[in-house]
């Protein structure tokens, strides 16, 4: 069982900012296999072919977040804009769905795709995870997708997602969580951290920092394993890193060096009592 902690600095701060920064800033559309790995067929139906082929996630959190008509949804860490384009089809007309990320590159390609694909209630703005620029109980559902992983301020980024809530709203996100500790030469590399592996969480850990950010009724449910082939499928794994996962993770655990799992939990009312764990 990995015993990485929540918010635990491997590396500097800065240099992951850094890191992650260089990494997504530079990024360029590959192929459809990572989004056509997590999104139906009918899913990727008239999104424009550049939002799809830039898809960097772990999984399609929409699908699991139960939207409903008119609700307004905040994407922390938008990047391309894939799961915006998508919730903004879910919400309908009377919906409104914000893309937030901290890169004007990510804001600009994602503002293109929503204009090319006639989405007009997706909207996106500059700003970071760790301090979303959005008032307090404001938005119905939070969705998020293999970008908590991105920050070593997790409870920070929670606990903003619990304020910008309305009471009883929702969070829905995916990201990987690890079941072992990862090598030392993987977990302080900077490309690990931009792709979300170094930066995992434990089960546990996760649910310990959800519990302490204010939510409740906070469920975990598996959903991919995540291995070296699948990692290979993103342009943020170098061929270096690779190789480097190929050499110093044990045989047996290459096919699953971490765990995609979707995330739920819910703000509590003032004054609710509400359930803690419910796994799967």
């Amino acid at each position: 069982m990995s015993s990485h902690p929540m918010g635990t600095d491997l590396l500097q701060q800065d240099t992951i900012r850094d890191a992650v920064r260089e990494t997504y800033g530079s990024v360029r559309p590959s192929d459809r296999r990572v989004a056509e790995r997590f999104y139906s067929a009918a899913e990727l139906d008239g999104l424009p072919d550049e939002a799809v082929r830039v898809a960097l996630g772990v999984g399609n959190p929409v699908r699991h977040a139960d939207l409903r008509a008119g609700e307004t949804v905040l994407d922390l860490g938008s990047g391309g804009g894939i799961d915006c384009l998508i919730a903004a089809r879910a919400v309908g007309p009377a919906g409104d769905v914000i893309g937030v990320d901290f890169l004007p590159e990510m804001i600009d390609r994602a503002g293109r795709a929503a204009t090319q694909a006639r989405i007009p209630n997706a909207r996106f703005m500059v700003g970071e995870i760790e301090a979303p620029p959005l008032p307090d109980a404001s938005v119905d559902v939070i969705i998020s997708n293999g970008v908590i992983n991105l920050t070593p301020r997790k409870v920070r980024v929670l606990a903003e997602a619990c304020r910008i809530l309305r009471p009883g709203g929702r969070l829905a996100l995916v990201d990987l969580v690890l079941e072992h500790d990862l090598p030392p030469e993987i977990a302080t590399h900077p490309a690990a951290w931009a792709g979300c592996l170094s930066g995992a969480l434990s089960e546990i850990a996760l649910y310990k920092g959800l519990r302490r950010a204010g939510f409740r009724e906070v469920g975990i449910q598996p959903l991919h394993g995540f291995g070296i082939g699948e990692c290979a499928l993103y342009p943020l794994f170098s061929e270096g890193l690779l190789a480097l996962l190929r050499s110093r993770v044990p045989q047996e655990r290459h096919d699953r060096i971490a765990q995609s799992v979707f995330v739920r939990a819910r703000k509590p009312h003032e004054g609710e009592d509400l359930p803690g764990r419910a796994r799967g």
